[in-house]
């Protein structure tokens, strides 16, 4: 078997390096920043400028880069109703959708309506969904949130923006992110297969797996397309991994629009302290019948397992280890990181504060 070099936990670079390297990578990927966070104070001890005042303008600075870099991956994109011709044209493509609740999924236009689960999970995901898409921290890496609706035979089903709305031959990749996937108080046979899937595959190791994508052929034709991800009985090995994104994304415009949102979200997780995913996923779409000119939509999706700071604190307190806990999502961290040094981008490098 293969030898891999383990990589050291993500260390919590301090916020004047950041700052600093926010400002690099926002010129390297032609981010704008707001002219406010531009002028405020980088060095502790400038002129007019106490330390305490520094570090808080460093932090304005980083939250303003976290916001104009998910704007400009996503613009026109995520949050952007199709016309009614295009929404005419296609609603959603059935075949692109991965998830295990195939049934459970519908297309109205400009919106997906997902079933609301049982067992909680459905009212969950309603509820994180409401609560991200209304945060500005938030909404600009989430759908947006539309509501819950009812069906004439009286069941609700949540409504969010619709990623593939508009498209003619939508490709998909469903990307699952994060090294755990079981909830506080899970039942223990549940935990231990979770466990034994992240210890055999890609969620240990890299913190992601793809649940399904469908590359396809020369010239984006149907013909000699490729089926990956564990749906199409296709995991990728962690060699193959990069390939296959490659491979899926096609142009450089693409991968840097997934640059530009992977280096924004890793570094909103860096800082917030309020959620942690599991099981949830990012979900990647473009128009094949657009060729290369097709620009990428990017959001995150699958809020069923998302859970507050204080219920991960709560479950560390009755397993006794309180003194290591981490109020961080660590585990969606490794895997941000994990894309971001695949994709070969100098947001990687640049986020670390190396040259």
């Amino acid at each position: 078997s293969s030898c891999r070099r383990e990589r050291p936990p993500s260390r919590q670079p301090s916020p004047s390096a950041l700052a600093m390297a926010s400002l690099r990578l926002a010129a390297r990927l032609r981010v704008v920043l707001p002219a406010p966070a531009t002028s405020l104070c980088l060095r502790p001890f400038s002129v007019g400028c106490s330390h305490s005042e520094a570090q808080e303008g460093q932090r304005k600075l980083l939250h303003a880069f976290v916001l104009a870099g998910a704007a400009a991956a996503s613009a026109g994109c995520v949050l952007a109703s199709a016309s009614r011709d295009s929404a005419a044209r296609c609603d959603g493509d059935r075949s692109q959708i991965f998830s295990g609740h195939v049934s459970g999924i519908k297309f109205e236009g400009g919106s997906l309506l997902k079933k609301l689960q049982d067992e909680g999970r459905g009212s969950r995901e309603a509820e994180f969904l409401e609560k991200l898409s209304s945060s500005p921290a938030w909404s600009p890496f989430v759908p947006k949130w539309n509501g819950v609706v009812k069906d004439a035979e009286g069941h609700s089903w949540i409504s969010m923006s619709n990623l593939t709305a508009g498209m003619k031959k939508p490709v998909v990749m469903d990307l699952k992110v994060g090294t755990r996937h079981w909830s506080p108080g899970e039942k223990e046979k549940k935990k231990m297969k979770e466990l034994k899937k992240a210890a055999t595959t890609t969620i240990g190791s890299m913190g992601l797996r793809i649940v399904g994508c469908r590359i396809p052929g020369e010239g984006y034709a149907d013909a000699g397309a490729e089926d990956w991800g564990y749906k199409n009985k296709r995991d990728p090995t962690p060699e193959e991994f990069p390939i296959v994104l490659q491979r899926f994304f096609r142009t450089e415009k693409r991968m840097n629009t997934v640059r530009q949102y992977a280096s924004a979200l890793v570094e909103h997780f860096r800082f917030q302290d309020q959620y942690v995913f599991f099981g949830s996923s990012i979900l990647m779409a473009y128009d094949a019948a657009l060729g290369d000119e097709a620009p990428l939509r990017i959001a995150m999706i699958d809020f069923g397992h998302v859970h507050t700071m204080a219920e991960m604190r709560a479950e560390a307190v009755s397993e006794g280890r309180l003194e290591s806990f981490d109020a961080r999502d660590v585990g969606y961290i490794k895997g941000l990181d994990s894309l971001l040094e695949m994709l070969g981008g100098e947001g990687f490098a640049l986020m670390q504060g190396l040259p």
